[in-house]
């Protein structure tokens, strides 16, 4: 069957193999405030009798923000025929963005809050193969690398003080290998499965970088349909960062942000390692309406620190409402309730947080 592409449309219901979305959208975060601009969804699937292939999807989304902050971020997972190969990855930059720094640990003070800006430019690729025929089970190895420039902070302020790897700028260069078992049933909003995601990185200067570091990261999630007549799902995930080395102040483990511990500020705490759960209760409410409760527990903390004093938890629920009914992808908006020097903070976003 050759794949034959569809106009752009706002509902992309269709069973040919090939869909697209184009929509206008905007954005809703504690770190970019208001957001307006495009984004652009490509869904695809490769037919084949023998082994079921999952879809895969590519976006883009163009945004300039309140904040007066260009984002651009590609983002895409690819499954080649027969899931023999799972390609995944993406970039961003961002111009002219604005971030507040706290400082490093798991307690500082809301009063150290100060004010940066500054550019990136980064990409994130990882390619894997699958090594058994009835486990999607894939190994292989990611590359990455990004540069922070064009740093404006505060003169005399704190990280203008500390002068942390990094307060000036930096660029990483990293490479390593990856392990991903993905058995999920849908990538883009999974109603079943696990998905297990390891990663070790080594940062040097020798790859062409300006700081030598080396990253841990590991994601598990699980996903169980409570009531599968009316898709009540449960979604669970266990997420890990650990960092070691000269690592600059913007590539340490971070807590808060859109994806892992809504209810904070991205970077609100930061520091070698990151642990957190977060379980999320989703259910259909009327057509293509639906409603999530989540809850969430986490720190940042050190080598010489590791142990369950000064935990942080968030909590919050959202609706959803489906832009594609075959893929299930969703139009998010979450409130979410976490750090206790602010009332709550609000996402709009595409696609499950996890």
């Amino acid at each position: 069957m050759p794949l034959t592409a569809q106009k752009f449309r706002l509902y992309s219901d269709t069973s040919k193999n090939v869909r697209k979305i184009v929509l206008p959208v905007f954005v809703l975060t504690p770190e970019t405030h208001l957001g307006f601009g495009a984004l652009g969804v490509k869904l695809w699937q490769s037919r084949h009798t023998e082994i079921p292939t999952r879809t895969s999807n590519a976006e883009l989304i163009l945004l300039y923000t309140s904040r007066k902050q260009f984002i651009m971020i590609p983002r895409y997972t690819i499954f080649t025929s027969n899931e023999r190969y799972l390609i995944e990855g993406f970039g961003e930059e961002l111009i002219d963005f604005q971030d507040y720094y706290f400082g490093r640990g798991n307690e500082t003070p809301a009063s150290n809050r100060e004010k940066l800006t500054y550019n990136v430019l980064g990409w994130e690729n990882r390619i894997g193969r699958r090594i058994f025929k009835r486990r999607k089970l894939f190994i292989g190895a990611e590359t990455r690398a990004i540069q922070y420039f064009d740093i404006s902070r505060q003169t005399g302020g704190l990280l203008d003080t500390e002068k942390s790897t990094g307060y000036n700028g930096s660029t990483s260069v990293g490479l390593g290998p990856a392990l991903t078992w993905d058995e999920r049933d849908n990538v883009v909003n999974p109603s079943r499965g696990f998905y297990w995601d390891f990663r070790y990185s080594v940062y040097s200067k020798s790859l062409g970088g300006t700081v030598n570091y080396h990253r841990l990261l590991f994601d598990l999630r699980k996903y169980f349909n409570v009531n599968s007549l009316k898709r009540h799902i449960l979604a669970m995930q266990l997420f890990g960062n650990f960092v070691r080395g000269d690592a600059p102040i913007r590539e340490l483990a971070e807590l808060g942000g859109p994806r892992i511990m809504r209810g904070y500020y991205r970077g609100r705490y930061r520091d070698n390692y990151l642990t957190s759960f977060q379980a999320e209760y989703r259910m259909p409410l009327y057509k293509r309406l639906g409603v999530v409760a989540f809850a969430g527990l986490g720190k940042v903390y050190n080598p010489t620190s590791i142990n369950f004093d000064g935990l942080h938890y968030s909590y919050g629920g959202g609706v959803r409402f489906k832009i594609n009914q075959r893929e299930k992808l969703n139009l998010r908006l979450d409130y979410a309730k976490g750090d206790p020097h602010y009332p709550g903070y609000v996402y709009i976003g595409f696609a499950e947080s996890f």
